[in-house]
């Protein structure tokens, strides 16, 4: 794993990164999620290259604890990001039908940081500051060689920042928001990525690590009045 190096440096110029960022998620890689979720390298930025380990997307999410997303920069990670797939009872929602105005409730669980002993996870990064952003996607499902595939770009529907704590326990949260996208057709489906803004720093390596990583979202059903 990546050592921790403390250096003084002098420097004239930092390059404006995030001004020209391009969005994560896009049409051509939510069709080929669908092609391979299992492997879908498109759903991080990066991850550490070690022989005998995998650190990859799908360790994010196989609800084992004992296995991590570990991004692959030279430094903390911040700006690293993962995406995952929402799940929910949300998917029945159609854009043909007009649903803008259906609230949903989006619930994400996080496992911070190298879970699988307190050793991993003191001796490494976890995620202290992240940003969340929602995508929106309108997908179809054909009945021929196309499969599932998404009809537009994916549209930003909702982003905030959220402070992790620095525990191995599963941490949830919780966020109500609308679907934005004025598409004509398609069936509503969502994304969330987490994209790293500040971390826990480890105590030996500078790789940042989550264990596990799910979420769920569920249209809120309106009270009927009472009369």
């Amino acid at each position: 794993m990546k050592k921790q190096i403390i250096s003084i440096c002098l420097f004239t110029f930092i390059p404006f990164v995030y001004a020209f960022e391009k969005q994560a998620l896009t049409r051509e890689t939510v069709n080929e999620h669908w092609e391979d979720i299992a492997f879908w390298e498109h759903g991080i930025s990066s991850k550490l290259i070690e022989q005998g380990y995998n650190y990859a997307w799908e360790s994010i999410r196989d609800k084992d604890s004992t296995t991590a997303w570990v991004e692959g920069s030279s430094g903390d990670g911040i700006g690293e990001w993962v995406i995952i797939p929402i799940k929910g009872n949300y998917q029945y929602l159609n854009y043909e039908d007009g649903i803008l105005d259906k609230e949903i409730n989006i619930q994400l669980k996080i496992n911070n940081g190298f879970c699988k002993n307190e050793i991993t996870y003191n001796n490494n990064n976890r995620v202290k500051k992240a940003k969340i952003t929602i995508y929106e996607v309108p997908l179809i499902a054909y009945e021929d060689y196309r499969g599932t595939q998404a009809l537009n770009e994916p549209f930003i529907m909702y982003e905030t920042e959220i402070m992790l704590k620095d525990t191995m326990d599963q941490q949830s949260f919780s966020f109500n928001c609308f679907p934005k996208a004025s598409f004509l057709e398609g069936r509503l489906y969502l994304y969330v990525q987490l994209t790293i803004l500040d971390v826990y720093h480890g105590e030996k390596y500078q790789d940042t690590c989550i264990s596990e990583m799910s979420a769920t979202a569920d249209v809120i059903k309106k009270q009927k009045n009472k009369k």
